[in-house]
């Protein structure tokens, strides 16, 4: 069994990551539906994720429509079997206690351990870091520890700060549901070392953000390839 933690309404990743799992046949799905309230304190100068159209159905219908099981809660009501593997598409702070008890994968749009926490794409950009995505175990540390994947997202010469930003998002989805049959595999244990765990990019650094996005693009390989 699969389960998945999400929200109870319309959630552009969760939609994503439950069409890939029923593209590639998984039968067995479980979604983990908490509520949902995450308030925005500030809007940032440049979204990098891609926002919850009309067309996305709220969770339930997805289920109701793929055949999956849907159950809706607060994350420390569930009852989640101990075989399950657990995949974080929203659910905001995890309880400790579930994450001691389960197999929890988490993608994280960043490579681990240089940029963790939030708005680690625009992170990355402004501090020279890689720009990447990393699947990782939930564990005792925030956006490091156990690792099952990392993965650099390249820049090409003709990208854009949106079309970089997209090609992140569309990793993160892949791989969070690649991991699943790599969970068995071998893992690399990558600790924080003395990298912070960021917080939304206030509107300082923003302003700075396309510039330094422009000189990476100068630097870029002509030739693209499939990522």
């Amino acid at each position: 069994m699969i389960g998945v933690f999400s929200y109870n309404v319309p959630h552009r990743k969760t939609y994503d990551v439950l069409c890939l799992l029923k593209a590639k046949g998984y039968q067995e799905v479980r979604v983990y539906a908490s509520p949902f309230h995450y308030q925005k304190k500030f809007e940032p100068m440049y979204l990098h994720r891609p926002t919850v159209s009309e067309y996305v159905p709220a969770p339930r219908v997805i289920c109701s429509n793929f055949g999956y099981e849907y159950t809706e809660g607060m994350l420390d009501e569930f009852h989640i079997s101990t075989d399950e593997i657990l995949l974080v598409c929203g659910a905001g702070l995890i309880p400790e206690k579930i994450v001691r008890k389960h197999t929890i994968i988490n993608a994280h749009p960043g490579y681990i351990p240089y940029c963790r926490g939030l708005d680690a794409y625009k992170w990355a950009i402004y501090e020279g870091k890689p720009i990447g995505v990393t699947t990782h175990l939930l564990g005792e540390y925030v956006d490091a520890g156990e690792v099952i994947e990392r993965r650099i997202i390249p820049v090409y010469f003709n990208d854009t700060f949106h079309s970089v930003a997209q090609r992140v998002y569309e990793n993160e989805v892949s791989m969070l549901v690649e991991a699943i049959e790599k969970i068995n595999e071998k893992h690399e244990m990558i600790l924080p070392e003395d990298y912070p765990v960021h917080k939304r990019m206030p509107h300082f650094y923003e302003t700075r953000l396309l510039e330094r996005f422009d000189k990476i693009v100068k630097n870029a390989p002509i030739e693209r390839k499939d990522y």
